[in-house]
């Protein structure tokens, strides 16, 4: 059965009574489209006829993708026996891990107990733009306070930002600024709460938004800044017990 396309790469509107192949990421630039309704029967002529209508470069990352059938993963040596309906979605997601399994680590049978973490990183910067980040005298105003703010709440919101991490019960989140030398800002978040997993990707990720958030503050009076050294220095609870690495 030939294959037809139905839809411009751009347009939103479905075409009705026909599958729609959907593109994401590194696919969607190659594709330079968001989705395409196709006459297809099998998820291998889909893929076909969007093989054709874009290229080698699509080709090469399809290989190396993730294709989904109504949230089903379809293996490519079964791409051409795999039914496809209308108006079924056919997703290729971007490779992830060169196209690998991956999955988050089942922690349930873990014991729940008190856990904290915490982590540093450094701004480095002219001393003058230094001095003016902690006095809160730059162009833009005070900058540590809503530094603290921005990395407690990155603290809070790591399982949207890193696809395998879990939800964990935080309890308090600290974010300290010291000056260090004569030129960098030591940033520290602290992070504690009780769960079968560890805070260390919360620490890291406080920490790291906090920094950014002061080399905004300043980006446009000193754009050599640099965030150096993001770094693990404390965990305690779980298996391992206390461990510092300062």
């Amino acid at each position: 059965m030939p294959c037809e396309f139905r839809l411009t790469d751009s347009a939103p509107d479905r075409v009705a009574g026909v599958p729609r192949l959907l593109f994401f990421a590194a696919i969607r630039e190659a594709a330079g489209a968001r989705a395409l309704d196709v006459d297809a029967t099998t998820v291998g002529q889909a893929l076909k006829v969007a093989t054709e209508r874009y290229g080698a470069r699509f080709e090469k990352l399809l290989g190396i993708c993730t294709v989904l059938h109504q949230d089903e993963k379809v293996k490519a040596d079964d791409w051409w026996n795999h039914s496809v309906e209308q108006p079924d979605e056919i997703a290729v997601l971007p490779p992830v891990s060169g196209g690998e399994d991956f999955h988050m680590v089942d922690v349930g049978d873990k014991e729940e107990t008190k856990r904290e973490a915490s982590a540093v990183c450094r701004l480095i910067c002219n001393p003058s733009t230094r001095d003016r980040l902690l006095a809160g005298t730059v162009a833009k105003g005070d900058a540590v306070g809503p530094a603290k703010v921005a990395g407690m709440l990155a603290a809070k919101r790591v399982p949207e930002l890193i696809p395998l991490c879990h939800p964990v019960r935080t309890t308090f989140v600290e974010v300290t600024t010291a000056p260090v030398g004569d030129d960098a800002i030591e940033v520290r978040a602290t992070v504690r709460g009780r769960d079968r997993t560890g805070f260390e990707m919360e620490a890291l990720t406080a920490c790291a938004i906090a920094a950014l958030s002061l080399y905004d503050m300043a980006k446009a009076e000193d754009p050599t800044m640099r965030v150096e050294g993001l770094r693990i220095v404390a965990k305690s609870g779980g298996k391992s017990g206390s461990v510092t690495f300062e």
